[in-house]
Order: structure tokens, then C-alpha cells, then sequence
């Protein structure tokens, strides 16, 4: 049968060594595959990332703990200190601003 050269190119002969289409089907199927087994692998490694953060926020080490307590405390002091307004307390370590001159703040200039 005589097949015309003109009309469409898929009737043309192809060469011996070309790929059939039953040889890319294949690739392009696997392709796919692997294309989503990528992305599934990302979003697995997104959503360990995010569950690993959110474990750390609600049960954290002991000296983050300690740290997160201590700033609370702090806190609650400066609150307790602008409603009471008690500003005149010093902590036990602390001195009087004029304890060198040795009284109650006089000048013992002469």
C-alpha cells in the first residue's frame, strides 16, 4: 500500500532505532511516580519539622522552662510595682545610693 508523503507526518516511516510509543509511555509513567513520591516525601519532612516545633513549644527542656519562669516572676514584679507603686523596696543585696558618705544621705562637708 502506498502511503502518502505529504499528508501526515506520522505516516512517514521511522527509523529502526527509534523509540516506540510504547517505550516512552513507560518513562513518562515513571516520571510521575517518582515526581510524586518526591513531593509526598517533602510534605513528610514539612510536617515533621512543624509537629517537632510545636513539641518543643508545649513541652519544653528544663532550663527553657526555667527561663520562661523566670521571665513570668519578672514580669509579675513590674506589675505588683506599677500598682502598688512601691518603688522605695530594695532587694536585701542592695544599698542606699549615699551608703559611702556613712548616714542617713546628709553632707558631712566641713
Amino acid at each position: 500500500m502506498h502511503k502518502p508523503a505529504h499528508a501526515f507526518m506520522t505516516w512517514l516511516d521511522r527509523p529502526a532505532d527509534a523509540m516506540t510509543a510504547s517505550e516512552i509511555v513507560p518513562a513518562a509513567q515513571w516520571f510521575v511516580v517518582i515526581t510524586l513520591a518526591t513531593l509526598f516525601f517533602l510534605l513528610g519532612c514539612f510536617a515533621t519539622l512543624m509537629w517537632i516545633i510545636w513539641r518543643r513549644t508545649v513541652n519544653p527542656p528544663p532550663h527553657v522552662r526555667l527561663l520562661m519562669e523566670m521571665a513570668d516572676e519578672e514580669e509579675s514584679r513590674e506589675k505588683q510595682a506599677a500598682q502598688g507603686g512601691d518603688e522605695d523596696t530594695q532587694a536585701a543585696w542592695e544599698r542606699d545610693a549615699d551608703w559611702w558618705r556613712g548616714g542617713n544621705g546628709g553632707s558631712n562637708a566641713s
